[in-house]
């Protein structure tokens, strides 16, 4: 496919990783029975924790600071969040080098570790446009979903929830990548994805959990991806405490990035080293 072009002919370099873009986007919009399929399980997921935690707060009151509607709207609006953030890029990557088809990609005029990350951005493309309004409307329709506390908690909840998918693709850049030394990432995937589950704070809040467990999350970039998104939905987060948490999102963001950088840089190496 040939690439877009400036006016005079000439190749834009940024129009190049947005064609990736599209063609993400495509790819996933071809699979249309994995979409609906999807929606109806995001929606079993919100159920499935709304009516755990309801049973949970069968008595009233509230659970470190959260009331059953409080974590109602944290349930729904985390798992809406997700339906942006998730991509797939880490199966991506280790298909392609099982395939052979990095050798085909290593030979465009593109830089590798950008062209994934707008194969990330079609995929989340395809989700804010098609897979997560269906299941806002849903969710909204079913429970009893709290806005946050005022016009500038949504939208650094917006900004914060960006950042949440910077962090995810880069951890999921760095996990792909592992496949260039082991062929294979079958082992790893279920391990990260345990991961992030837990220490994401999505499925529980990370202040749930005892001191050490809060302090040992703190120092991972996982609760950067749900628990810090909702924290600021909620309003739990204010001031400079507000600040910090975003600020260590974008941390994380670059480190991640860096890191998949560098760990690309090796297994190029690696590569050559072998012949490829």
């Amino acid at each position: 496919m040939r690439s877009p072009s400036l006016p005079g002919g000439r190749p834009s370099r940024v129009s190049k990783y947005f064609e990736y873009l599209r063609i993400s986007f495509q790819a996933v919009l071809a699979y249309r029975a994995r979409y609906f399929v999807g929606v109806l399980t995001y929606l079993i997921h919100v159920s499935v924790y709304y009516f755990l935690y309801k049973a949970l707060f069968t008595h009233g009151g509230s659970i470190k600071g959260y009331s059953l509607p409080a974590m109602v709207t944290y349930v729904s609006i985390g798992w809406i969040s997700k339906s942006f953030y998730l991509n797939y890029i880490d199966h991506d990557l280790a298909s392609d080098v099982r395939t052979g088809q990095i050798a085909m990609d290593l030979v465009k005029p593109v830089d590798f570790q950008l062209m994934y990350y707008f194969r990330g951005y079609g995929q989340s493309l395809f989700r804010i446009v098609l897979f997560t309004p269906p299941i806002v409307i849903a969710t909204l329709l079913v429970f009893k979903v709290q806005g946050p506390p005022g016009a500038a908690h949504l939208g650094l909840f917006l900004i914060s929830t960006f950042l949440s998918a910077l962090i995810y693709l880069g951890i999921n850049f760095l996990v792909g990548t592992i496949a260039v030394f082991f062929l294979s990432i079958q082992g790893i995937l279920y391990p990260k994805n345990l991961m992030i589950e837990l220490f994401s704070g999505l499925l529980i809040p990370i202040d749930w959990f005892p001191g050490w467990f809060q302090t040992l999350s703190a120092l991972l970039p996982f609760q950067s991806i749900a628990f810090v998104p909702l924290s600021v939905y909620l309003g739990r987060l204010q001031g400079r405490a507000l600040g910090e948490a975003i600020g260590l999102q974008l941390f994380w963001a670059v480190a991640l990035f860096v890191a998949g950088r560098a760990l690309w840089a090796a297994c190029r190496r690696q590569m050559l080293i072998q012949g490829g």
